[in-house]
């Protein structure tokens, strides 16, 4: 049989121009003429390589969604003391959320979120992806209790979800152009409080 011909683009880098544009402008804002662009293909390419523009900006929520989940494994997983794992998690974000050129904060948190009551696939993306996420932290806190790291008492899924409250506040606030040094600050200091809760 024929081979058929071999695509004439970077799959990544396609997807990293539409991800930063996404990220920058949200899922609405965006034409298809943008996505060219970005994207350095024509529209029937992209039609043909990745479908409509819905399709485009899930496949790249996805993509970071991916990124997120490997570097809760990594350095949660593999970091002994929790609270070392947790700041150098938070830490990471913070450089990814505030780049020198832009403040962008989280892909996500910062674009999903408007999308929700006419996308209901990207409500089931969201919805999917912040389950993960408290099922991350509190895998992650259930292993502390076990090694009594932290108090015996910690509710484990009420943590989970403060650490993730601190992890979508710092993301608008890296958006709204607050400091490094600040973001840093309230991670530590919610870090520390989300520890040191006791359960009912």
């Amino acid at each position: 049989m024929p081979r058929g011909r071999p695509r004439k683009f970077d799959e990544d880098q396609a997807l990293d121009g539409a991800t930063r544009l996404f990220w920058q402008k949200g899922l609405s804002a965006t034409s298809l003429d943008d996505l060219a662009t970005a994207m350095q293909m024509n529209r029937p390419s992209i039609y043909n390589a990745f479908g409509n523009k819905e399709e485009i900006y899930r496949k790249s929520l996805a993509r970071f969604c991916g990124q997120l989940d490997m570097a809760m494994t990594g350095l949660l997983e593999s970091e002994p003391d929790i609270r070392k794992g947790l700041n150098a998690f938070f830490n990471q974000a913070i450089e990814v959320y505030k780049t020198e050129d832009l403040p962008m904060g989280c892909f996500m948190m910062c674009t999903a979120p408007s999308e929700t009551f006419t996308n209901p696939e990207v409500a089931e993306d969201l919805q999917s992806v912040i389950q993960r996420v408290d099922k991350g932290f509190k895998t992650r806190i259930e292993r502390a209790k076990s090694e009594d790291a932290v108090p015996s008492s910690l509710d484990a899924g009420m943590a989970a979800k403060l650490l993730q409250a601190t992890l979508q506040s710092i993301a608008l606030r890296a958006r709204a152009d607050e400091s490094k040094q600040s973001l840093r600050r309230l991670a530590r200091f919610s870090v520390d409080a989300a520890l040191n809760v006791a359960g009912d």
